[in-house]
């Protein structure tokens, strides 16, 4: 028997909370229920026998990993994503422990540092301090002459179960935690006997966990290395030495964990032109000025989180002069004009702006669909963010992204359709709610078809809703928790009646969704 211990549960809560479940899909309205009913959700997590825990749907998408790649990411079911994180947490020490330690600045890669505010990761190593390492070692070591490049081909999604197993094992004595970290792996990816969910951060652990004795094996060897996540750079005094530690990697990789190097991505540069495309780029030099600035100006206007809003009218002269100073928009346009826009700089400035609600953008970036699609999550983040656009603006701006919805390129993908359905599950501001029903009825995918449902909850179609309770216990669980949230908007009588009717036959999580929308119904 294994049993989550409380602070474990509140911690992943607070996780959640803070930093989402993951960062590819948007954030479930779940969570705010678990967080209302949070003294009885949690009272059945420290109940349940973990390694008996059965594991819910997740959702699958297909989305784009640059222009013309893909990839496969999913989103746990919020009470597996719990437990999940839970498990993790109680092992982060050790997993930590195992990995080779971050004074000797060679694995910078999501180091666990868990806090109660549900930090998981510390913010102090990360990828700059990866990319300053290589600056210092080429600096400190004249004789290094090569680098070598490279990293792992599909590394999250071809992390073999058995192999993740062993290096838990080698890394924790909670024989039981690993057990159980295994068969929720199992239960998520059926028959398949590899791969691990993409885009949440106690994955990222499970991951790391996995490469640590790659990383001890190289050091075995000799090789000088550094890496983050499954990007390697092995410095060399000869071009052979750099294509020998490339050799040993790829055996290890192979031997170890049956993972593969990427050949586009492999190779042996010389120091120069290693600078040349990793270290002092144009793009590099332009985004630490920006990040840069904009620290300053954070810290100027007292901001305790970089994405709080701005109020750009309450900003004395000096801070309006700062912000106009990095001329945003002009810097997204520009980049606009490239053939291959550098999307770091697009989504910081999509960023910035949308802290500062500024619609300055919305017509350049409808217009260049076709190179920024692979930022659109950010760009819907941006769109949401518009709050200074007075009602005809927001309902001509819903009605333009309705209109994406079919014959875009921004269309093909679900993925895409679920993120543009998202503006339209959170409030009623962006109107065109008569659209709705007929969007629902030739929608195909289960993601999408959730979003119209929550919309037509937050539109008061109640005669809807009314029609569907018969066949509530019908529907697969992401949509039924949409249905019971969705219902909130009818009529109080009404709505009473559905909810007592139901009741019994709820989960643990559908009574927390009752709960939440019978006291925050979508009015």
């Amino acid at each position: 028997m294994l049993k989550l211990q409380a602070a474990s549960l509140d911690w992943a809560l607070a996780h959640v909370q803070w930093y989402g479940d993951t960062d590819v899909f948007p954030v479930p309205f779940e969570y705010d229920a678990i967080e209302h009913d949070w003294v009885n959700v949690k009272a059945s997590l420290l109940d349940a026998d973990v390694l008996q825990w059965t594991t819910r749907p997740q959702r699958i998408l297909l989305s784009p990993k640059n222009k013309t790649g893909f990839r496969v990411i999913t989103q746990l079911d919020p009470l597996d994503f719990i437990v999940f994180a839970s498990l993790v947490r109680e092992i982060a020490a050790e997993l930590e422990t195992r990995r080779v330690p971050v004074p000797e600045n060679r694995v910078f890669s999501y180091r666990a540092a868990p806090l109660a505010d549900g930090q998981l990761f510390s913010p102090v190593t990360g990828y700059r301090q990866f990319l300053d390492e290589c600056s210092k070692k080429l600096r400190a070591n004249p004789r290094t002459l090569f680098v070598a490049t490279t990293d792992i081909s599909d590394f999250y999604a071809r992390i073999y179960h058995h192999r993740l197993e062993n290096a838990l094992h080698t890394a924790t004595t909670k024989t039981n935690h690993v057990r159980a970290i295994m068969q929720l792996l199992s239960g998520w990816n059926g028959t398949e006997t590899f791969g691990i969910p993409i885009g949440s951060a106690p994955a990222r652990l499970l991951a790391e966990s996995t490469l640590a004795d790659v990383d001890e094996a190289l050091l075995a060897a000799g090789v000088d290395f550094i890496r983050f996540n499954d990007d390697y750079r092995i410095f060399a005094e000869t071009y052979e030495q750099g294509y020998r530690a490339v050799t040993y990697l790829a055996e290890t990789l192979y031997r170890n964990h049956g993972l593969q190097l990427q050949p586009q991505k492999t190779k042996v540069y010389q120091v120069e032109a290693f600078r040349q495309k990793f270290l002092v780029t144009p793009l590099d030099r332009e985004m630490d000025s920006l990040h840069e600035k904009f620290e300053q100006l954070a810290d100027e206007l007292g901001l305790n989180d970089w994405y709080e809003p701005i109020e750009y009218d309450d900003l004395d002269d000096d801070q309006k002069a700062a912000i106009d100073s990095l001329n945003l928009a002009e810097l997204f346009r520009e980049e606009l004009q490239e053939d291959e826009p550098e999307l770091p700089i697009l989504r910081f400035v999509l960023r910035r702006l949308s802290q500062l609600g500024d619609g300055t953008l919305v017509d350049d970036i409808i217009s260049s669909l076709d190179k920024l699609h692979t930022a659109l999550p950010d760009i819907c983040r941006y769109i949401q963010s518009l709050r200074h656009l007075d009602p005809v603006g927001k309902s001509a701006l819903g009605a333009r992204m309705l209109t994406l919805l079919s014959g875009s390129v921004v269309s093909e993908l679900p993925y895409h359709r679920m993120w543009i359905l998202d503006l339209f599950v959170h409030s009623r501001e962006w109107d065109n709610e008569s659209k709705f029903f007929a969007l629902y009825g030739t929608e195909t995918d289960p993601a999408c078809r959730r979003n119209l449902i929550l919309a037509m909850g937050r539109a008061h179609q109640a005669h809807w809703f009314q029609s569907q309770w018969r066949t509530l216990f019908d529907q697969p669980h992401w949509p039924r928790r949409a249905l019971l949230a969705g219902g909130s908007c009818m009529p109080p009588d009404a709505r009473r009646h559905w909810y007592r009717s139901v009741e019994s036959q709820l989960d643990v999580l559908e009574l927390a969704v009752m709960r939440w929308a019978r006291q925050h119904p979508f009015l």
